[in-house]
């Protein structure tokens, strides 16, 4: 049985604009509100893939004014994140201001805390796997040490980043 690990919290990202999948998003109506392969949207799956190691009020969301309010209805209910734990960026700068402005509100929260950053839009589908992945990486983390998740890519994309991996072995 998986259980809370103590100063992890998640930070989600949902600030995209949902372009890639558009016609289904659209800019106020992102990818993450959308239900792919689940009766949950993408941002139910992502905030209830780590329930089991990080509890709802250690649960943030960052996202555009345009997508709170969406944001928020999803969120409501079973998920329970608590509406004071939706940061709402003033303005969009990407994903460092984002991360950066979690990590902030992290440390204010709890000094000894670790972050585990996801997208809210990604398809995991073996959690149990990622769950194991992601205790190994806390562990790492807590050595302060910054860890990084990725898959092996199967074809070109100029849309994402690539993770170049060096030394030891993959978690």
């Amino acid at each position: 049985m998986t259980k809370p690990i103590p100063h992890l919290y998640a930070v989600v990202l949902a600030g995209g604009s949902g372009t890639r999948f558009w016609p289904l998003s659209r800019e106020l109506y992102p990818k993450q509100l959308l239900k792919v392969l689940s009766k949950r949207t993408l941002i139910q799956q992502t905030v209830h893939r780590v329930r089991p190691i990080v509890p709802a009020e250690r649960t943030l969301v960052v996202t555009g004014a345009g997508h709170a309010d969406g944001i928020r209805i999803q969120l409501d209910g079973a998920d329970g994140v608590p509406k004071e734990n939706i940061l709402i960026e003033p303005v969009a700068r990407n994903t460092a201001a984002a991360i950066g402005w979690a990590a902030e509100a992290v440390r204010r929260l709890d000094p000894d805390g670790v972050m585990l950053v996801m997208p809210a839009d990604h398809v995991i589908p073996d959690e149990k796997k990622f769950l194991r992945a992601v205790a190994l990486g806390i562990q790492v983390a807590q050595t302060g040490k910054l860890v990084t998740f990725g898959i092996a890519p199967t074809r070109p994309e100029t849309g994402y980043g690539y993770i170049k991996s060096v030394g030891r072995r993959p978690l």
